[in-house]
């Protein structure tokens, strides 16, 4: 693999990257409510929206309330503090972040994004939809990506290291392949969830088979080039550690089809763990997608590249 010619880069700047790495880890957890609504199957707890019982959510005694009201209600409290979480990220990028056009503009498109989510949420109750539900689950994982994307892209590593090395082993594509994959099996995963039967669940396996082969595929061809791509060791050791976990708790949540019904709590949480930890793999496969393509170049890039003065590419750049 041979270097590439030096490409200008944004400037990074510690406040943005970690308001977006907070409101990243602020999301993950409502995605683990959101599954324990549907693992104890209580999204219609709460029958109306965006009431609950015709009284203010924010000031509703969810407390004393049955397990089912207290999760949902839990769910929806938690959704609208991502939404503030999310407001707060637009302002500072607006504020500090101004120069740079894109991130301004990928904020905002998370701030349309979540509110949108809030809605599926809300018309899926007031609609009594279980294919809304679906989908709400689905764009909730996808959400969460955008905002591992977005803590991606104001890093240092992303925004510092200049390097670029020729994709003589297809990375590229083949990260982007590997997010399509597993985000393919979520949405297996939500049909398995939503609308049980036996042909979901063998769909479902089929696409982890996939997803397992395809990660196994892109990790062997970093850890055979280690040495040269350090940068993108980090995204691939949480590639590696989630995509164990979701294997082993794969195999439980098979398992737990099977175990008597009195064990429903620990049931629901290794299922509603299976789910939370797809968003994990999701945001570790997004993470070395962006940094892969941030550092690798395609080939027919960099041969053209060769041909080109420095005064050239810095033009370019």
């Amino acid at each position: 693999m041979t270097k590439s010619p030096v490409f200008n880069v944004e400037t990074y700047r510690p406040g943005p990257h970690w308001v977006a790495v907070v409101a990243a880890l602020f999301t993950w957890p409502l995605l683990f409510v959101g599954g324990l609504v549907t693992s104890y199957k209580v999204g219609m707890a709460v029958p109306d929206w965006p009431t609950t019982f015709g009284i203010n959510m924010f000031v509703y005694d969810f407390f004393n309330s049955p397990w089912g009201v207290f999760i949902e209600h839990t769910h929806r409290l938690y959704g609208a503090a991502v939404g503030l979480a999310t407001i707060i990220l637009v302002i500072w990028f607006s504020v500090c972040e101004s120069s740079n056009r894109r991130m301004v503009g990928i904020a905002w498109f998370a701030l349309l994004a979540v509110i949108v989510q809030g809605l599926l949420g809300g018309l899926r109750v007031n609609w009594n939809s279980t294919i809304l539900a679906a989908v709400h689950g689905c764009s909730g994982q996808a959400f969460f990506g955008l905002m591992v994307t977005i803590a991606v892209l104001t890093s240092h590593t992303y925004r510092d290291r200049r390097l670029t090395l020729e994709d003589d082993s297809r990375l590229r594509a083949a990260t982007l392949g590997l997010v399509g994959l597993i985000y393919a099996q979520e949405l297996a995963g939500a049909w398995v969830r939503h609308f049980p039967s036996r042909l979901a669940l063998v769909v479902h396996g089929v696409a982890a088979l996939a997803v397992v082969g395809h990660a196994t595929r892109v990790i062997c061809k970093i850890l055979h080039r280690r040495d040269e791509l350090k940068l993108l060791m980090t995204s691939t050791l949480a590639l590696i550690l989630t995509l164990t976990g979701q294997v082993a708790l794969g195999l439980m949540a098979w398992w737990v089809l099977e175990i008597p019904r009195q064990q429903k709590d620990l049931s629901a949480l290794i299922r509603t763990g299976h789910q939370a930890n797809a968003a994990l793999l999701l945001g570790s496969s997004v993470a070395l997608a962006v940094l892969a393509h941030r550092f690798l170049r395609p080939l027919e890039v960099s041969e053209m590249a060769s041909s080109l003065t420095h005064a050239e590419l810095e033009a370019i750049a």
